[in-house]
């Protein structure tokens, strides 16, 4: 089978990725999708753009009447992102304070470089908890640069890298039991490389595949082009190179150093997106925004009926039309009668439209509800207990898998492995007990608990600014005099 295969899981979640993509990204990108259903006929509006979500009301009449129809239905709907402002407020809960990280010196370059393209340690963690999100998958692959056969002199600048692969690049993997335990052998990730034309000017972008593989026990890589042919490398003496990644003592790796993150747990198997939920309730809603819309468009107008008019009237008095307004006047026959039919108020649509966000409220959205007043953190904690759990799920997992890799970079670097990372967990300002923070006082006078116990505990209720250390406290207390 060729290396492109997917795996059955993947096939059966990918649909579902678009869906968390196309939500959080907005109108342009849920109008303009097509469906992936096939059409029976030659002929039709199946797989027409927007038709994944909004399905054409007559997709087998492919008329230029039906098409530009269906266009208008389309444009007149309304798409609001309730999926994605409901994201940013989700990110914005876990970025309210800046994570603790000490590395060890080895990696101290991973703060502001931890991919080898400028990316932080802070963007790592971002961007990870983002796809978590949105789709509920991540990958990271802990690498060393190739050196291409240059000098030590020059290799001993390259430094361990983080690679980064969304859902959509992890096409295939398999887990073997050895010696009792599950275990990662294989993985097939995508990736887009740009391949410039024989002219010098153009960009083709084309798919390789990364093999992560096994063998004998061993870790070892194949990389394969966009027509699913290995490519071979060959050293000095035309002998073909496998691609064999080293431990800084120059020892082979009996595992392969890739992690998935998931929104459960960081296994394999896929997992739902922690804004799934509300992604397909927020389509329901742009539906019955459509059919609203439509409606309002069609019979939204009165329409002016007269009766008992003669040919005659119309062509010598009202001159083949009529105007309608206060400024003006229909003169009528006797005993002719006009009056303005008004279509009953369809709202079926504006209904569904408000269960739906209801429902949205209810799964987490937050973002679109009006408590009517002043809503206290506590208050707001229990409301949202459940989609807190989910999200402090998410930020333990993106924490232990940085965790993790952080610990293959240290191998690759010849480091101790001593690195520690702490996420936001509190989502909400902490409440602060004075009866609390008294009695901690006393114990501390008590010896029962020292000072640093109780810093900490000011630093998760926010009273001390998590960028302070004990020791600066120490020296900014020991300079001020208190004869002042």
């Amino acid at each position: 089978m060729p290396v492109s295969d997917q795996h059955s899981e993947y096939i059966a979640n990918k649909d579902k990725w678009q869906l968390g993509r196309d939500t959080v990204e907005g109108s342009d990108a849920v109008k303009g999708s097509r469906s992936n259903g096939e059409s029976k006929s030659e002929a039709g509006l199946h797989n027409v753009a927007g038709a994944r979500y909004l399905p054409p009301p007559n997709p087998n009449d492919n008329s230029q009447e039906n098409i530009d129809r269906y266009t208008a239905y389309k444009i007149r709907a309304s798409y609001v992102n309730f999926t994605g402002h409901t994201k940013d407020g989700f990110m914005g809960m876990i970025g309210r304070k800046n994570p603790t990280v000490e590395l060890e010196a080895k990696l101290e370059y991973a703060k502001e470089n931890v991919n080898g393209a400028g990316i932080g340690l802070q963007g790592l963690i971002q961007s990870t908890i983002s796809d978590l999100l949105d789709v509920g998958r991540y990958g990271l692959l802990s690498d060393f640069p190739q050196s291409n056969g240059g000098s030590k002199e020059v290799t001993s600048g390259l430094q361990a890298c983080v690679k980064c692969y969304p859902a959509e690049s992890i096409v295939n993997w398999r887990e073997e039991t050895i010696d009792g335990n599950t275990v990662l052998t294989m993985v097939v990730l995508s990736e887009e490389v740009e391949k410039v034309a024989s002219d010098g000017f153009g960009v083709e972008c084309v798919k390789y595949h990364r093999v992560l593989f096994l063998d004998s026990g061993i870790y070892k890589q194949k990389l394969y082009d966009e027509n699913d042919e290995l490519i071979v490398n060959n050293d000095k003496d035309g002998n073909i190179e496998e691609i064999i990644p080293k431990k800084f003592d120059g020892s082979t790796w009996g595992e392969i150093p890739f992690v998935f993150v998931g929104t459960e747990n960081n296994d394999p198997k896929p997992d739902k997106a922690t804004l799934y939920d509300l992604a397909e309730i927020n389509i329901a809603h742009y539906r019955n925004s459509a059919d609203f819309e439509e409606s309002s468009f069609l019979v939204g107008q009165a329409t002016p009926v007269i009766a008992g008019l003669t040919q005659a009237w119309v062509k010598d008095v009202l001159k083949g039309g009529i105007q309608l307004g206060s400024r003006t006047a229909i003169l009528l026959p006797e005993s002719a009668s006009a009056t303005l039919l008004q279509a009953d108020p369809n709202s079926m649509p504006k209904i569904g439209m408000e269960m739906k966000e209801e429902q949205m409220i209810k799964t987490g959205a937050k973002i679109i509800s009006d408590s009517g007043g002043v809503e206290t953190a506590e208050a707001a904690k229990i409301r949202f207990a459940g989609q807190n759990s989910k999200l402090g799920l998410v930020v333990l997992n993106t924490e232990k898998a940085i965790i993790r890799t952080l610990s293959w970079l240290s191998e690759f670097m010849g480091g101790t492995g001593e690195n520690e990372l702490e996420i936001n967990k509190q989502f909400y300002e902490a409440t602060v007990n004075p009866q609390l923070l008294v009695a901690n006082m006393q114990l501390m006078d008590r010896g029962v608990i020292a000072k640093s116990d109780l810093r900490a505990q000011m630093r998760k209720s926010g009273q001390i600014n998590s960028d302070r250390t004990d020791e600066d406290i120490d020296l900014e207390v020991g300079n001020i005099d208190p004869m002042l």
